[in-house]
């Protein structure tokens, strides 16, 4: 019935309301438009084509002899089959009793380079239209003819057709009585396809969305006017030929009058010498020290896939390749970590597929990957690979507690692998590795065992120390060389070059004021999204500071728009005792305090950025899946094996012996995994949309033909 459900409503959506103008238009009759002249801004040539000189004066009058419904806009022999350029404008309209015009203040257009979106929705009765065109000065447009009241066609989009159905499926599958939370978790075939399929979907979307922006690669630094300086697109590629070389430092040219400035991290200073002395380019987002440029960022993508890559081929490797793989690899360890935490939490009380699988795909929209990555900026290299490493690690070491349940030590190999991956994030992104601070919580048991076994004889001091061994050595092969690494770039082996950063403002000489932080917090993660009921109805948030700091583009906060599921998290009181019953009080501890320091490093150094979010969003959604197995397990039937344990953790228990649900927890378990299922499909639906909002890079015939499916509004 859901699946017979879902088609129906699909059916319905694709037949009669993104098609709604074709059974609008299908009697119409269409006539050409009478064209009533241009303003005094616009200049029409003899070619077909028209120039903006005047923005403000640039519009195109049109009527016709009958009420205009929609308006088609005709090929001119000026458009190429290459040109994507939208063509924006405003339209102002007027019925035959009107004494003037009534301003829309919405932008609206067409692409040459898209059919579907040469149809334009009027309304309203209006026999006159006014296009008042939202083109810069000099913007050469197409001088189409305009046919009033066309047969518009009925179109079908596979990619709307796609998003349909995954929508449908996220309902179907996750909705509260759903099959797949009554099979418990396990490794037979009847759990390991549909995890397979589940993990496959949450690793593909984000390279997915990225293939769909396409950004562009940028092989050389890019020139960014506002700084008068270039951009270090390519300084992955630099350190790779540096690695290479032997040197720690980066082959960029220094301009000689920067490199005396008194203060070169002073940005309106370095801007004013720039455009003073261009003889040689000033690099942007780069470390500058001791009359060099070194890169700030994470040494570990340089070594792991650049300089290989560099030194098989002989070419560098292209920023959009290594996103794609580090992106990859990141979803990949989240997948296998929200997986071995069910596993970790279900060792006590069993742990449902379906909350398995829910969990997998809640994880790729919260960690902030899929948010950021159609922006193609090599910043988040260092970023998804510090995750990979971190999540790896923490998955690595969840095997290791399982491995040595019996023996209450935890399987050595595990935890030395487990602790080389969560290293390495200090040479990826270094406050990462504040994510080791979760293995106090995860092996708290197996601290306290080995203590006692330690104090117990020599015997047990051994094993102790060889177990400290495995957890630490580890850390030390990964931290002594990076160390060295600094101390020969900086001077210092704890600097790692962040603050000799040129960037939008004097790194090395500026303190955020405390009182900032607050502030952060909210658009960090409880900011309300823009939102609209005009495609793509995502916009950005202005961010209100009243001391200057390091602001960027933003959506809205974590829990409003990455995670809106993560609502759960603020009622903790409320699960705590099903939290204890599956020992996940302190993984879920140690996650969101790892997660606040991870935090405050970035709001401190810089500011407010949605792209900032990976650093610690992933760690809150470790909090988040534990919850959630721990409702999942919790909100089960309870038998008579439980009544002491639930005695012992406060919770009500049944004790007839039998296997019988509560009404008042069912209720409950329906209206968590509701909630859940719909924050999922919101979270999915907005990472959508937000990927066409203002100053996201996708490209124009995509942009222009899914605006298209809401012309009806």
């Amino acid at each position: 019935m859901p699946a017979f459900i879902a088609i129906l409503v699909i059916a319905l959506l694709e037949l009669f309301v993104f098609n709604l103008p074709f059974w609008q238009t299908v009697g119409s009759r269409p006539e050409q438009a009478h064209d009533d002249g241009v303003g005094s801004g616009l200049t029409v040539e003899s070619d077909g084509s028209a120039v903006v000189t005047d923005p403000d004066n640039a519009w195109r009058d049109l009527s016709a002899d009958q009420s205009i419904e929609y308006l088609y806009m005709g090929h001119s022999d000026t458009e190429h089959p290459r040109q994507d350029d939208a063509v924006r404008w405003r339209i102002s309209t007027a019925k035959n009793t009107d004494g003037g015009w009534y301003n829309a203040n919405a932008d609206v257009g067409y692409s040459p380079s898209s059919e579907a979106s040469r149809y334009s929705r009027v309304g309203g009765r209006a026999t006159r239209v006014r296009i008042r065109y939202q083109m810069d000065k000099g913007a050469v447009i197409p001088y189409n003819t305009v046919t009033v009241n066309p047969h518009v066609p009925m179109r079908f989009s596979p990619l709307r057709l796609a998003l349909e159905i995954i929508v449908a499926l996220l309902v179907i599958l996750f909705r509260p009585s759903s099959r797949l939370y009554r099979i418990r978790l396990a490794r037979t075939r009847a759990c390991l396809v549909p995890l397979a399929l589940c993990a496959a979907f949450a690793c593909l979307v984000p390279l997915g969305l990225f293939a769909m922006a396409a950004p562009q690669d940028n092989p050389e630094p890019v020139y960014w006017d506002f700084y008068a300086t270039w951009q270090a697109t390519d300084q992955y590629q630099r350190l790779a030929d540096a690695i290479l070389h032997g040197r720690a430092w980066l082959d960029y040219p220094v301009n000689d009058a920067f490199a005396a400035m008194a203060n070169p991290y002073d940005t309106r200073s370095r801007t004013q010498l720039a455009l003073n002395h261009p003889d040689v380019p000033i690099y942007f987002d780069v470390a500058f020290h001791g009359g060099r440029y070194y890169s700030y960022f994470g040494v570990l993508p340089a070594l792991l896939l650049f300089a290989p890559f560099k030194a098989v081929t002989g070419m560098p490797l292209p920023t959009n390749a290594s996103i794609a793989v580090v992106a990859l690899l990141a979803s990949a360890a989240c997948t296998l970590l929200a997986v071995q935490i069910a596993r970790l939490i279900g060792r006590r009380r069993p742990v449902s597929l379906g909350a398995t699988m829910l969990a997998i795909i809640a994880f790729m929209l919260g960690n902030g990957i899929a948010m950021l990555i159609q922006l193609g900026l090599f910043y988040q290299i260092p970023q998804e690979l510090a995750v990979a490493c971190a999540a790896g690690g923490l998955a690595a070491w969840i095997q290791a507690k399982l491995r040595g349940l019996d023996s209450g030590d935890p399987d050595k190999r595990f935890l030395a692998l487990g602790s080389l991956l969560m290293a390495l994030t200090i040479a990826s992104r270094p406050h990462v590795v504040v994510a080791s601070l979760i293995a106090i919580p995860l092996f708290a048991d197996e601290i306290r065992g080995l203590w006692c076994d330690g104090l117990d004889g020599r015997r047990g001091l051994l094993r102790e120390t060889a177990v400290w061994a495995c957890a630490l050595i580890p850390y030390a092969i990964v931290f002594l060389p990076q160390f060295a690494y600094n101390m020969a770039r900086f001077g210092s082996p704890m600097d790692f070059g962040a603050t000799y950063n040129l960037t939008g403002y004097d790194m090395t000489h500026f303190h955020a004021p405390l009182t900032q932080y607050p502030a952060f917090f909210f658009h960090y993660l409880l900011q309300p999204p823009n939102l609209t009921a005009h495609f793509p109805f995502v916009g950005q948030d202005g961010i209100p500071l009243t001391t200057w700091r390091s602001e960027h583009p933003h959506f809205g906060g974590w829990f409003m728009t990455d995670a809106p599921f993560a609502f759960i998290l603020f009622a903790l009181a409320v699960w705590r005792p099903l939290m204890a019953r599956a020992k996940a009080t302190g993984l879920v501890a140690g996650a969101l305090v790892c997660a606040g320091l991870a935090f405050l490093v970035d709001a401190r150094i810089t500011g407010v950025d949605y792209r900032y979010e990976i650093d610690f969003a992933w760690m809150i959604m470790i909090a988040v899946v534990a919850v959630l197995y721990a409702l999942d397990a919790g909100f089960g039937a309870v038998t008579v094996n439980d009544v002491a344990e639930e005695k012992e953790t406060g919770a009500c228990a049944n004790m007839t012996g039998h296997a019988l649900p509560f009404d008042a927890r069912s209720a409950l378990r329906r209206l968590v995994f509701g909630w859940f299922t719909t924050g999922v499909v919101a979270a999915f639906l907005f990472l959508f949309f937000k990927q066409f909002a203002p100053g996201m890079n996708m490209p124009v015939r995509i942009w222009w033909d899914v605006a298209s499916w809401f012309l009806f509004m």
